[in-house]
């Protein structure tokens, strides 16, 4: 089965980042389209244009300055910028540098390097194409080794967190699982069991706390279309600090394609985490099961934190899903 026919086209993508620049400069009247144009190419030096793909509540441009281009973000909020530098020192150059210009009106102004290649969203189709297997394992054996994970792991935050802060993040965890427990279908629960169980797995003193993106969406994982090579990570407002493992969901939008009722895995998809996690290991070295254990119990946190709440703003958090809401969280989930 071919599903890359369900994935995204570059067109669709064009479409949607129109919409979302238009939907920017509505929620933002007091400041244009030009303002910002002539903001960034001052600060860059050279005239811009729009970035191919955009973000809900930001409008980005880039500049091919020499001797490096250079991309400018006018964003809703501000970015904690001690934050990014945390994660260029764990995830190194796949983290682009980011600099305060401060305010233009109402909006935040930031200059940061320009991330290579395209974002995932733009190259799904090529990857998950017959033929593309080569690639999309790059891919895959890429975010094992350089990205959210091996590095990660090695990478550990320089300042051990208070034991109070830890036990306050495993009461807050205990909580969602509480939660969802509540809301989520029956078949679901011996999952969330088994993570309520293994809460205090992650919390343990030796349990690396690290730096986690938090939203590792398709827009915002770069690759090179041609090798399948992941060329950055962009878009950190969520990171945030918590246990090893909780991001590992982001493989999965890798793997596979979403419809708007179904979740479609590549076919090799069990190969390939065997590959993701053979170069992870490798990288890591062998861990003890009691490790192994915490990172598959983080894993599912995040899957469920992440599938297991409605997330529109109009409802947001709420615990009565759909059926067809669902989907994600039966794929990653319930496999």
């Amino acid at each position: 089965m071919d599903i890359s026919l369900y994935a995204a086209r570059a067109e669709d993508i064009d479409v949607l980042s129109i919409y979302q620049i238009a939907k920017f400069f509505r929620c933002h009247q007091s400041v244009t389209r030009d303002d910002c144009n002539s903001t960034a190419a001052n600060i860059t030096g050279s005239a811009v244009s729009p970035t191919l793909v955009q973000g809900v509540t930001s409008y980005t441009v880039a500049a091919d300055t020499a001797p490096r281009p250079r991309v400018v973000q006018f964003r809703n909020s501000a970015l904690n910028v001690e934050i990014v530098r945390e994660a260029r020192r764990a995830y190194g150059d796949f983290v682009p540098n980011c600099e305060s210009h401060g305010m233009l009106s109402d909006v935040y102004v930031y200059e940061m390097d320009f991330v290579p290649g395209v974002a995932l969203s733009r190259a799904r189709r090529q990857l998950l194409a017959h033929g593309s297997e080569q690639r999309l394992l790059r891919t895959v054996q890429d975010f094992a080794r350089t990205i959210f994970f091996a590095s990660a792991w090695i990478n550990r935050l320089r300042v051990k967190q208070p034991p109070d802060a830890a036990r306050e993040l495993c009461a807050h965890y205990s909580q969602i699982v509480d939660q969802l427990s509540q809301g989520l279908p029956k078949r679901f629960q011996p999952k969330l069991d088994e993570i309520r169980q293994g809460l205090p797995l992650l919390f343990r003193s030796d349990y690396p706390m690290v730096l986690n993106h938090d939203d590792l969406l398709e827009m915002n994982i770069h690759v090179d279309e041609v090798t399948g090579g992941i060329t950055g990570i962009v878009d950190w407002a969520d990171a945030i600090i918590a246990p090893f493992g909780t991001s590992l969901g982001g493989l999965e939008t890798v793997l596979g394609v979403q419809t708007s009722s179904c979740w479609f895995f590549h076919p090799d998809h069990d190969l390939l985490r065997t590959h993701f996690w053979k170069t992870f290991y490798e990288i890591t070295g062998r861990l003890s099961d009691s490790d192994r254990r915490a990172i598959e119990v983080a894993r599912l946190f995040g899957l469920f934190r992440t599938h297991g709440f409605d997330r529109r703003p109009e409802k947001e958090n709420a615990l009565s899903l759909e059926e067809g809401e669902l989907v994600c969280l039966e794929a990653f989930c319930l496999r």
